[in-house]
């Protein structure tokens, strides 16, 4: 083709005039385009942002949950709606999300684990049977009502161990990583999509501590994070498999809440504590300290009706609040600008009072995703969980 030996100015200058929706076909032409639109972070980056496209806020019950929420994370004075918008799955089909990176989703559905690209529509069937964490936190009870929600609920607690990584710099694909905890001793397992393996690193942190149970792990310079309750935080890394404890600390306060994050445009990790006045952001720099960057005054929540708030997502750019109140299943959406320094509110969203939610900010992209040929035969065969999967696919799909 033509195309293949223009100037790279040429090249982008006729594809940031494409819309989504048709540049996600054009890398579907050939090779070349697959390869540079997909792969290319730089022309990625530089085609979100000249679109201003913005991450979505997904919302399910930690236990699997056959309705999804999506809320788009736009301002009310946006084209794009605002409005909330959800999917029934039948009630016998569950869906949990275990990891979003780099606009792939890490999804099981009733047996199937997949990883899946809401925007291209590309999806991998992972054989989770050889992971030692992952079949415990999915398998099938015959308990029933509230002793199987209670089981259920506890053995999910520990969905925080399993990571998800995508290495959109240099190997150009994904790892699953899952913690193992034993004591002071800490192992990993591995999955490349293919096969699952024991690494030979472990790492002894010396005291014990737990992970922070339900906080979400953190995925910043080819490194996989997790919080530890004392404040310290085990860090790996998928493709070297070094693994080390950051030996920070942070004395978490009576009725703190706490969000474990990363600020994209400083590139640190970083820890939001928010009482029901002051959300304070920390940032870890050297020393592995943790030093504060910046002091919030909180959203107007009121004492009367509120039941319950937690901080649910932040990305350097937006922190997003949700709170609960009485006597109703709506949840409120706030957003704080930190550029603008302002709060603003982005209406209701359908949420259970309890916490037993999760949220997910999902950042789309054309990363590739390649079929292997079990995917391929379960997409011929018609099966329930595709048509399920691309439904929470359809969901997402920004370019609608």
């Amino acid at each position: 083709m033509i195309m293949d030996v223009l100037p790279l100015y040429l090249l982008d200058d006729i594809l940031f005039r494409l819309e989504l929706k048709s540049l996600a076909m054009m890398r579907c032409t050939n090779k070349y385009f697959q390869s540079y639109i997909s792969d290319d972070s730089d022309f990625q980056i530089a085609y979100f942002s000249m679109y201003k496209i913005k991450p979505i806020l997904l919302n399910l019950h930690c236990c699997g949950d056959s309705c999804i929420i999506c809320h788009p994370l736009v301002s009310s004075c946006d084209s794009m709606s605002v409005r909330h918008k959800d999917i029934e799955l039948d009630y016998s089909y569950r869906c949990s999300i275990f990891g979003s990176c780099s606009g792939l989703l890490l999804l099981y559905i009733n047996g199937t684990l997949f990883v899946a690209n809401p925007l291209t529509k590309r999806f991998r069937i992972i054989d989770h049977s050889g992971s030692k964490l992952i079949p415990m936190l999915v398998k099938e009870d015959h308990k029933y009502g509230w002793d199987l929600l209670k089981e259920k609920i506890t053995r999910t607690e520990r969905a925080m161990c399993v990571g998800f990584a995508v290495n959109r710099r240099t190997t150009k694909n994904f790892k699953i990583v899952c913690v193992l905890e034993m004591g002071t001793l800490y192992g990993f397992e591995i999955s490349d999509g293919c096969s699952w393996r024991l690494s030979e690193t472990t790492i002894n942190a010396g005291s014990k501590s737990d992970l922070t149970t339900r906080m979400k792990h953190v995925y910043l310079d080819d490194t996989l994070h997790w919080l530890r309750n004392d404040g310290s935080i085990i860090a790996f890394n998928p493709e070297t498999e070094q693994a080390r404890l950051i030996p920070s600390r942070f004395h978490r306060k009576q009725d703190m809440k706490l969000l474990f994050a990363a600020d994209d445009k400083t590139n640190r990790l970083t820890l939001i504590s928010g009482t029901k006045e002051t959300i304070s952001v920390y940032t870890l720099v050297k020393k592995s300290k943790w030093t504060l960057s910046k002091r919030i005054s909180i959203v107007s929540m009121e004492d009367s009706t509120l039941v319950r708030w937690n901080m649910v997502a932040y990305d350097g750019k937006r922190l997003v609040v949700r709170e609960m109140k009485h006597y109703t299943f709506l949840g409120f959406v706030h957003v704080f600008d930190m550029e603008a320094n302002s709060w603003e509110s982005l209406g209701s969203i359908w949420c259970a009072p309890n916490n037993y939610r999760d949220f997910y900010m999902f950042k789309p992209s054309l990363f590739s995703i390649e079929m292997d040929e079990q995917t391929k035969v379960l997409v011929a065969s018609d099966d329930q969980r595709i048509l399920y999967l691309t439904k929470v696919m359809g969901l997402i799909d920004i370019t609608k």
